[in-house]
């Protein structure tokens, strides 16, 4: 059945995989330097010819060190942004009054770590894919930089939506809904192995998914992606009438664009979401300001301060 919005998706997991898609997740896990595979390639896979046509354009790409750079780049924007124009809590204080453990600080700092570095790399790779469905993408020049990924060995706890308490099912409907997709991203399952950190996050991320600047920041993000993607060295190419030749059905090549859209979108919240989480865990960057006297004086609180015409 073609994906529409508001469907249940199939993903691929790992131990279900063929053997060739499974040797295909275990090549990106290798080139992106990550422990895992993520949901967005799970849910590609259960499009028949898809996700080996997409990893034979994309590997040439992941093979080199600028693709490692732009997405440095696209990690430094986002941050940049969330620590700029969001006031992000102190979401150490908010552990250290659940009692989290020293260990389990580590452990979740690692996590948000793994997805700091990822989430700018699936955005790069599906804003470069979104684009190589109309045509060549890419610029055309040579790698010229060895590839230098990280890498992580250890793998995160993810927590699926069928096995999650009630109180992580709610936020992760929530969450579906605000970013508008139709699976839990794998930032969400791996966070909710700590159900309590979860739910201070998602009180921290609600009240700024509402306003203009958060859309403005997101947009923003999104815009950089697309951008970035064009100076990728090669040319990719994944063209409706390519993958309709390899034997893919209209309604899957349809799913497959519809998708592709969605995760992009998504994941330009994600990197921003990720770079508010390794702030929060850092300190934050909220200040309690003090009022001087004379700014509590009843003349100063009633009369507003003289401007400059």
């Amino acid at each position: 059945m073609p994906w529409k919005k508001g469907n249940r998706l199939h993903a691929v997991r790992e131990q279900d995989a063929s053997p060739d898609i499974a040797s295909i997740y275990a090549d990106i896990m290798r080139h992106l330097g990550v422990p895992n595979i993520n949901v967005i390639f799970q849910v590609y896979a259960s499009y028949a010819h898809f996700l080996p046509l997409q990893w034979q354009m994309l590997k040439p790409v992941l093979q080199s060190g600028e693709f490692f750079q732009l997405a440095d780049r696209l990690r430094a924007d986002a941050y940049t942004r969330a620590h700029n124009y969001f006031d992000i809590a102190n979401l150490m204080s908010r552990l250290d009054a659940l009692r989290f453990s020293d260990g389990a600080k580590r452990e979740l700092g690692e996590v948000i770590d793994l997805f700091t570095y990822n989430d700018p790399l699936l955005l790069l790779i599906t804003a470069a894919q979104q684009q190589a469905f109309d045509g060549p993408i890419g610029s055309g020049k040579a790698a010229a930089v060895p590839p230098a990924p990280q890498n992580f060995e250890k793998r995160p706890v993810m927590v699926d939506e069928e096995s999650a308490e009630p109180e992580v099912r709610k936020v992760f409907e929530e969450m579906k809904q605000a970013f508008e997709l139709p699976v839990v991203l794998h930032d969400f399952s791996a966070l909710a192995r700590w159900p309590d950190f979860l739910g201070i996050y998602w009180e921290v991320l609600q009240p700024l998914l509402a306003s203009p600047l958060y859309q403005q920041c997101q947009y923003g993000i999104h815009e950089s992606a697309w951008n970035l993607a064009r100076e990728l060295p090669g040319s990719m190419e994944l063209t409706l009438e390519q993958m309709t030749e390899a034997g893919m059905s209209e309604d899957d090549v349809s799913s497959v664009v519809k998708l592709t859209q969605a995760f992009s979108r998504g994941l330009s919240a994600s990197v921003l979401n990720i770079s508010i989480a390794r702030i929060g865990l850092d300190g934050g960057n909220h200040v309690e300001r003090t009022p001087h006297k004379e700014e509590m004086t009843p003349t100063a609180l009633s009369t507003p301060p003289n401007r400059a015409a």
